[in-house]
């Protein structure tokens, strides 16, 4: 049980590594210091002048699919993303940036499959991951290519559980490659009320962090592009625009697909 639990934290870690080096690239005001893992909050970056708490969360998968249970999901896609890695180092070195969308159909398989079904399906995913991959290299740094299905390369190679593939070519820009997955139909739809949630969720904690930062950061993670008949551009622009109380000193929204930072308007309270 010791050694399952110091698994699922070292793939915790690792995720929220990968968020943290994904938003500190993202977000051309981010300090330049030195960053730590921290347990409350999940990261503490100190600057020349000061120690910043940063604080990662997610707009909550919806607990109304009972049947959906979602370290288990988690894990199931980490697997096949880090075999994806490892096939595509042994041909290219690149360093990359690779968020893949799985399709919802993909849910099922992480619960109900057996242990030799699921290797064969991880495997399987993987290897057409590191192809499609590879076919579709950006060569220069800063080079961004998205591979789904209104492109005729996707519509032909993209497996039926992939909705899109997200490259990124950060050599040079970052020291270490991230390759993640994401479900994009499983998260909340960026609203006032939804963002507004998290926030309040998060102040309730604030008083166990740590208390030699000098300022707290919040930082909303959302994946909400492909959200085909849940995302609502008006509510998520609305949202985005809301003046929103929090005990946190900044609030961001972070939408990963497009690595794109929007520090809210908030009042300190």
């Amino acid at each position: 049980m010791l050694a399952e639990k110091n698994q699922n934290q070292i793939k915790k870690d690792k995720r929220e590594w990968t968020i943290i080096n994904l938003f500190s690239s993202a977000y051309e005001q981010f300090p330049i210091g030195e960053l730590e893992k921290s347990e409350r909050p999940d990261f503490i970056l100190t600057t020349k002048n000061k120690r910043i708490g940063i604080e990662l969360t997610e707009l909550k998968y919806e607990r109304g699919d009972t049947k959906f249970n979602m370290r288990a999901h988690e894990d199931f896609l980490s697997d096949i993303m880090d075999n994806a890695l490892s096939i595509y180092a042994k041909h290219k070195n690149l360093c990359l940036v690779v968020d893949v969308h799985f399709a919802d159909s993909i849910a099922p398989l992480c619960i109900n499959t057996g242990i030799d079904d699921a290797k064969l399906i991880k495997q399987g995913l993987s290897e057409s991951i590191s192809r499609i991959v590879i076919d579709n290299l950006p060569e220069a740094t800063g080079k961004h290519y998205k591979v789904d299905r209104t492109s005729k390369y996707g519509d032909v190679n993209l497996p039926s559980m992939i909705d899109a593939i997200n490259i990124s070519n950060v050599t040079g820009r970052q020291a270490e490659p991230l390759w993640f997955a994401s479900i994009s139909t499983r998260v909340k739809p960026l609203t006032v009320e939804s963002i507004s949630q998290r926030i309040h969720n998060k102040d309730e904690k604030l008083d166990g962090y740590d208390t030699s930062c000098d300022s707290q950061w919040l930082v909303i993670i959302q994946n909400s592009f492909l959200m085909a008949e849940k995302y609502d551009p008006v509510a998520a622009a609305r949202a985005l625009r809301h003046h929103y109380h929090s005990r946190f000193d900044q609030v961001f929204v972070f939408e990963r697909s497009e690595a794109h930072v929007t520090p809210l308007i908030t009042t300190k309270g």
